[in-house]
């Protein structure tokens, strides 16, 4: 009712393909596109809220036409859109988790000897996608059956502590780590009875692990468990404490206490935005003790400058070119990072090793106690 009289009127099909040589006034041009809308989608169906928005987005486009041509424009995109997160997100969907911190058995699927007295063991997950679901730091426990000692009562000459328990159970970290799927391996060295007078029996749980038959056989295993939790990027979480953001990773190890230190080194090295950087020395009584020292120097080859690695032993063979005896202050000064803020220092083997070697060295060097960190 507010449009201009005298206009001349349009006719042909919705008033817009013929017109007289005068111009049509806006509020006219608006008139016939909200008739076009209403043809498309009656303006009843339209929630009472939006009918002013969709008025003044028409009365915005120019045209009926263009109004149309936008809408559908914005509707295929938008379907577009929806369609390539949804299809993003079904390719990145989580592999499912097998670790629960319940006790499950799973099945020894492969065993190979990497030397006279060292296996790795490759246990099967439910399914080929499975991934274990060990945070970077944990670990998980083993059960097996308990055995009598060469003497009842003893265990390699000292009294067994666990000689009226029907089972016992070892605390492992696996090599691999969440980047394979479907299974994931231990490296154990497996100390045979017998073969040193010292330790008449042996190891308990090595022992039991190494009577496994491929294919046959399974061993219960429960977790994820310990206070470490590195969480990339330099940031550890030690029980329920967070430490301040740490670049230098200085770590101390022994024996079989290496896994932890390779599962970590393997995460960090695998991710080349993590630009933490590893120290590891590595102490053993002989060079054929060495526990997965290709993969070490695999490591530090392919990172020379994030992954450093150094040894020593108690016994020496001729041409030796690393250091010999037990961990010194002078070790660590040489081959770890200085102490300070920035500085963490982890430790993981026998606990004399870890007391008197290792802690009470960085002690001396003015490492601070929370920076010290034993697994």
């Amino acid at each position: 009712r507010n449009c201009h009289r005298g206009h001349a009127r349009c006719s042909g099909p919705l008033g817009v393909a013929r017109c007289s040589s005068r111009r049509i006034s806006s509020c006219e041009r608006n008139k016939h596109s909200h008739k076009m809308v209403s043809q498309l989608i009656p303006m009843d169906q339209i929630p009472t809220a939006l009918r002013p928005h969709v008025k003044q987005m028409i009365e915005l486009a120019g045209s009926e036409e263009t109004f149309v041509i936008i809408a559908l424009t914005a509707a295929v995109a938008l379907i577009v859109v929806i369609s390539v997160v949804a299809l993003s997100s079904k390719g990145k969907q989580k592999a499912p988790v097998f670790l629960s911190n319940e006790r499950v058995p799973v099945p020894l699927i492969d065993k190979v000897s990497l030397s006279h007295d060292t296996r790795r063991f490759r246990f099967g997950l439910p399914t080929k996608d499975h991934v274990l679901g060990l945070p970077v730091g944990q670990h998980f426990t083993l059960y097996a059956p308990n055995v009598q000692g060469v003497v009842k009562g003893e265990w390699n000459g000292r009294p067994d502590l666990e000689a009226e328990e029907t089972e016992i159970e070892r605390k492992y970290t696996p090599t691999t780590g969440d980047h394979e799927k479907g299974y994931f391996d231990l490296v154990i060295k497996v100390y045979k009875k017998g073969e040193k007078p010292q330790f008449p029996d042996g190891g308990k749980m090595s022992q039991y692990l190494d009577s496994l038959e491929v294919g046959k056989d399974t061993i219960d295993i429960k977790g994820p468990v310990g206070r470490v939790n590195y969480k990339g990027f330099g940031q550890f979480l030690i029980g329920r404490k967070e430490l301040p953001k740490k670049k230098n990773i200085g770590m101390m190890a022994g024996g079989t206490g290496i896994t932890p230190m390779l599962q970590m080194i393997a995460a960090v090295l695998r991710n080349p935005a993590d630009n933490s950087k590893l120290s590891l020395l590595y102490a053993n009584q002989t060079e054929d003790d060495i526990l997965v020292r290709q993969e070490l120097e695999e490591l530090a080859k392919e990172n020379p400058d994030r992954f450093k690695v150094w040894y020593t032993v108690d016994r020496p063979a001729e041409h030796w070119k690393y250091s010999s005896g037990f961990i010194t202050t002078e070790m660590i000064q040489e081959h770890l990072p200085s102490p300070g803020p920035d500085t963490i220092m982890l430790m993981c083997g026998p606990p004399p090793m870890v007391r008197f070697a290792c802690q009470a060295n960085l002690d001396k060097l003015g490492y601070a106690k929370e920076d010290q960190v034993a697994f």
